[in-house]
């Protein structure tokens, strides 16, 4: 078993889902209003989590929400994750990074927990017309 087998394994158990790698070496969860990614880089060393928030529609909120995710962006360490925006479909991002070799399912967990609260947090203040949670 490899180790993002073994990382999904572990969060299986936690997550009481039958968690499996698919086709594109990634595993997506859905909690709404989010789908997370979770996926290892080739060379197993880095676990990668994604997920788009909110598509932004143009205008003055979008910079404004923009400049507030730079802000955020900005903020010491430790960091849930990082705010990124996709010009393709307008749309606000998530993501991070962590090294494979500290995870365990537990700590995986933890810091699914930590990414999905900073990306619900920011959905649903971007949904009632504000900046920033």
């Amino acid at each position: 078993m490899d180790r993002f087998s073994e990382l999904l394994s572990e969060l299986s158990k936690i997550f009481l889902l039958p968690l499996k790698e698919d086709h594109s070496h990634a595993c997506s969860i859905q909690v709404p209003p989010l789908t997370i990614q979770i996926e290892l880089d080739p060379s197993q060393e880095q676990l990668f989590l994604f997920s788009k928030i909110i598509e932004i529609p143009p205008g003055g909120f979008r910079e404004n929400v923009l400049a507030e995710a730079l802000k955020t962006n900005g903020l010491p360490e430790p960091r849930s994750g990082i705010l990124s925006y996709q010009v393709q479909n307008n749309t606000l991002c998530l993501h991070q990074n962590h090294p494979a070799s500290l995870l365990d399912g537990r700590k995986l967990s933890e810091l699914f927990a930590a990414f999905f609260e900073m990306g619900e947090s920011w959905h649903r203040a971007i949904q009632s017309g504000r900046v920033n949670p």
